[in-house]
């Protein structure tokens, strides 16, 4: 659910006019996780509050990250970082303030010690820290230790919330990487018409029932770049195949990332990628827009153990194939209870 967030007039035109004044300005928007539904008196009331603390690991002021996935430490059920070894749990709802900061260029201070951490922010300025686990303070992001970037500031002039947002953490997310999405012709024949059209109304219907997140790609690149930001994700994988192999090749990539047993649906018009698919571990193939849309509805619901079982023993049939699934199979990351962080998705 999203919502305008009203601020007073008065707050507003204030802001607009110590903005304007700030010669050296540098625009921000920054994301202000909490277990509390806003709907108005943010300023005077939720971020006056923060104000006044007494004590806060990084000093004194109103904290904010550029994340929505760190927001959630801020703004889930446990509402503060005492619980950043715990996984967040699936169907979980946090709200978000999203906001509109300025500072001075020259106002951008790192907080690297306890000695820093008094030092409250003063006009036009705003405090930063690389928070790791344990309160930790990290000189520098650090892949195995970083959680999340927190900026801290003191004057409420310098903040404009101007809407709110609740988010949900679903179970997994779609990465789904294809030519087809590209506005332009790519193979100029009637299945590629028609998988265009499949593909718009299902991205629609995903958009509209938010069930979970679909990540249209039209590169390799494009969709790489996503894996490795949720690696620590669940993640369904769909690729073309491409006349150039591009799809394998992108599969291939992220596997070396995320690990080989991602379950995978690889989508081409020429029948014959069945002769190294059927090979290739834990994937599927079809050229058939039906199979494309029970593969993604396998995954909702409560029986998706069975119904992708059934699924792939439905499409082995169809094309009188066998596929190269280890009898495991369904104890892969898609099923796992945990070590994941699950997804975050705009609850309605």
């Amino acid at each position: 659910m999203i919502s305008l967030v009203i601020i007073e007039r008065e707050d507003f035109e204030k802001f607009e006019s110590e903005r304007d004044k700030c010669l050296n300005r540098v625009d921000r928007i920054l994301y202000h996780g909490t277990n509390i539904e806003p709907i108005s008196s943010i300023l005077t009331g939720l971020y006056r509050r923060s104000i006044e603390r007494k004590k806060a690991i990084n000093g004194k002021g109103v904290y904010f990250t550029d994340s929505l996935d760190y927001g959630w430490y801020y703004g889930g059920e446990a509402g503060n970082r005492a619980n950043f070894f715990g996984i967040p749990k699936i169907g979980d709802t946090f709200t978000v303030i999203i906001n509109l900061v300025y500072y001075d260029k020259n106002g951008f201070k790192q907080i690297k010690d306890s000695k820093d951490s008094n030092r409250t922010p003063g006009k036009n300025q705003i405090n930063f820290a690389y928070a790791g686990a344990k309160s930790e303070r990290l000189s520098e992001p650090d892949v195995n230790k970083f959680f999340g970037t927190e900026f801290v500031i003191y004057e409420l002039d310098q903040i404009c919330p101007f809407m709110s947002a609740k988010l949900r953490r679903e179970e997994f997310c779609v990465i789904w990487r294809d030519v087809n999405f590209s506005s332009k012709p790519v193979y100029n024949n009637e299945f590629d018409e028609e998988f265009k059209k499949f593909l718009k109304e299902r991205i629609k219907y995903i958009n509209q029932n938010a069930k979970y997140n679909i990540y249209p790609c039209e590169t390799s690149q494009e969709a790489l770049e996503l894996v490795k930001k949720k690696k620590y994700n669940k993640i369904i994988l769909i690729s073309n195949v491409g006349t150039d192999l591009g799809g394998k090749k992108f599969i291939d990539q992220s596997r070396e990332i995320i690990g080989n047993d991602v379950i995978t649906l690889f989508l081409a018009y020429n029948i014959s990628h069945l002769n190294w698919i059927k090979n290739y571990k834990n994937a599927l193939f079809s050229n058939n827009p039906k199979f494309y849309e029970e593969y993604l509805q396998s995954f909702e619901g409560y029986n998706k153990k069975e119904n992708l079982k059934s699924l792939i023993k439905k499409i082995e049939e169809h094309y009188k194939v066998k596929f190269n699934f280890d009898e495991t199979f369904l104890d892969y990351p898609h099923f796992r209870e945990e070590g994941t962080y699950g997804d975050l998705i705009f609850d309605k």
